[in-house]
């Protein structure tokens, strides 16, 4: 199976897709305890995305929505555009970056029968209990890639994630890169950026 970002981004945020109270776990133990989520998901809704896409999409959305931080990291994407824009604006940025890799995620969701995720035990405890890196192996029918997430518990307690690294590829980076090119071919009107974001994906 060709690798690619959009694989990489469902296969990071799919396994942050349950919820829990996590002030009693790490984040690495957080993660190896959704991995059978994912094996779940796989199982039981690729037909639900063949009869009714549209219900699928919004089934993954629900799991998804509250465990990632989409609103710190579309800010992030915006970068130093986020000065410039109003509070409105970074609202609806932020919806939009969400509903559009949500949407991406679910389509992506039928591909992944067959590969395993494994998370790296840290070889020592983090200095910071309320940030982690979480190392990851996803290994696929013809080769295996290396991962990362940035995470950190929120004020509620819960590990969310910020960023994500595969394979070398910084996906905060890459989707600010984006962001930072529309802005420059449109005269850094960001309501045309958001609609042309939208168009994108």
């Amino acid at each position: 199976m060709k690798f690619s970002i959009k694989n990489s981004l469902f296969i990071c945020i799919g396994l942050l897709s349950s919820q829990f109270i996590l002030s009693q776990v790490s984040a690495h133990e957080y993660a190896e305890r959704i991995h059978n989520n994912i094996i779940e998901i796989i199982q039981t809704k690729n037909q639900l995305f063949l009869e009714d896409p549209d219900l699928f999409t919004k089934e993954i959305s629900n799991a998804f929505a509250p465990i990632v931080d989409f609103e710190r990291i579309s800010r992030n994407v915006m970068g130093k555009y986020s000065k410039l824009a109003t509070d409105l604006q970074q609202e609806e940025f932020s919806r939009a970056f969400e509903n559009s890799l949500l949407d991406t995620y679910a389509s992506t969701l039928v591909e992944f029968k067959d590969e395993k995720i494994n998370v790296i035990p840290p070889k020592k405890p983090s200095k910071i209990s309320d940030k982690a890196r979480v190392n990851i192996e996803i290994v696929t029918s013809s080769d295996t890639y290396t991962g990362r997430y940035t995470m950190y518990l929120d004020a509620a307690g819960k590990w969310k994630i910020i960023n994500i690294e595969i394979n070398g590829m910084n996906l905060g980076k890459i989707f600010r890169n984006q962001f930072y090119s529309l802005m420059e071919k449109n005269d850094e009107d960001i309501n045309l950026v958001i609609q042309k974001w939208v168009s994108s994906f």
